[in-house]
């Protein structure tokens, strides 16, 4: 049953692009952030594991802060840097997840303007297009889920394998050098909070690609509508006419969609880039000075993590812009000329509008687009080059 939202499509069995959020909605109901899916005499058990999950994933920059102000001499540079980059994460991570918890609520108005849009898609080819596109986002959570999920327990497992905890997380009840068991006992301890933030940060970031591949679908779906636009000869001019206010209904639907996921997106991808760059540069400074072979593939599943935060819904945001330019041409070029003056009005209406590109910034300050995910990118590179001609690295390994 759990795989049900990757079914291939059929004529007969075609899912609507709400069910695209499916596996995502799994996730924020385990994490807490959905009491609209429980049933309400399990609210108040339902809240209290909220407070709960919060907890675990809020004490992870706390008790980073802690361990690094207590035991930073005992750090060898190999842990101290696999720690900061849990250190320099977790607050943005804890931030960026808690404002995705308070606007759960967008998630729900968004399936109902899915809902809206999707009686648009009449035809069994149209259904079908938007079946592959719920099929789409369900596979997007599970890679993520499988990505982020490899990066902690790696880490988790190749640090108990060398005799150590993972993070060096502060515990005040248990002291990891007591013993074997000790050591387990933090270490599984350290891998539940951590996973508990890393699955927020999850969240988080597939959120708003899940989002714009469904936004993508109907785009592209818009532009098939334009360009079919006075070509069937059965149809009458007032049909045509009618056909025309169908599509810019479409199009202010879309738009609609946008304005009701642009807070969200905007805040969380801020904060992303405020710190991506940086975890970026640690953990390469890492992976090319201090690590065996056991934690730089541990490393290397982390940058994989870091390049998923980032890059993909940069790219979709690209490919949205081309999608918006592509409706704008297909309008233009459609079948207008010897149309009549209430079809010609409204189509130049249209025009104007269509040819606003959908944007997402950052913050409200910068375009999310490749060119700002490279020039975040190209701090990562800025900070190896420091660690390397200010000989950082051989120092600490002197130290």
């Amino acid at each position: 049953m759990f795989f049900r939202y990757l079914r291939e499509p059929t004529p007969t069995d075609l899912m609507p692009s709400r069910d695209g959020f499916k596996y995502l909605e799994y996730g924020m109901t385990a994490l807490g952030w959905v009491p609209q899916a429980i049933d309400k005499k399990y609210q108040c058990v339902y809240k209290m594991w909220t407070i709960f999950v919060i907890g675990l994933a809020g004490y992870l920059p706390i008790g980073l802060c802690i361990t690094y102000v207590k035991e930073f001499s005992t750090f060898t540079p190999g842990e101290l840097f696999t720690s900061l980059q849990a250190g320099i994460n977790a607050p943005g991570a804890f931030t960026r997840g808690i404002i995705s918890f308070l606007n759960v609520w967008r998630l729900m108005e968004l399936k109902k303007l899915l809902d809206e849009i999707d009686k648009r898609c009449v035809t069994d080819e149209e259904r079908i297009i938007v079946h592959r596109a719920v099929i789409r986002g369900n596979k997007i959570y599970l890679l993520y889920q499988f990505t982020y999920t490899i990066f902690v327990t790696l880490t988790y497992l190749t640090s108990v394998c060398r005799g150590l905890t993972p993070w060096r997380l502060y515990n005040y009840f248990i002291d990891w050098r007591d013993g074997p068991w000790s050591l387990l006992i933090a270490s599984f301890i350290e891998y539940l909070f951590m996973s508990s933030g890393v699955y927020f940060n999850q969240l988080t970031d597939v959120y708003p690609l899940i989002f714009g591949f469904a936004l993508r679908s109907h785009l592209q779906l818009l532009c098939t509508r334009i360009e079919n636009l006075r070509t069937d000869p059965a149809m009458s001019e007032e049909q045509n006419y009618f056909a025309l206010r169908g599509c810019i209904e479409d199009h202010k639907l879309i738009l609609k969609i946008c304005d009701l996921m642009r807070p969200c997106i905007s805040q969380t991808t801020f904060v992303q880039f405020l710190f991506v760059g940086l975890l970026f540069g640690l953990t390469m400074i890492n992976l090319m000075f201090f690590v065996d072979l056991w934690t730089g593939i541990a490393s290397i599943a982390y940058i994989i993590a870091l390049f998923f935060q980032t890059f993909p819904f940069c790219f979709t945001c690209n490919l949205i812009e081309s999608d918006c330019e592509k409706l704008a041409l297909a309008l233009f070029q459609s079948k207008w000329s010897d149309a009549t003056r209430p079809y010609k009005s409204a189509l130049i209406y249209f025009l104007q509008n269509v040819q606003q590109s959908i944007r997402f910034t950052a913050g409200s300050i910068f375009p999310i687009s490749l060119d700002t995910n490279i020039k975040v990118a190209k701090l990562a590179f800025s900070v190896v080059t420091f660690v390397k001609q200010m000989n950082i690295a051989e120092k600490l390994k002197a130290a």
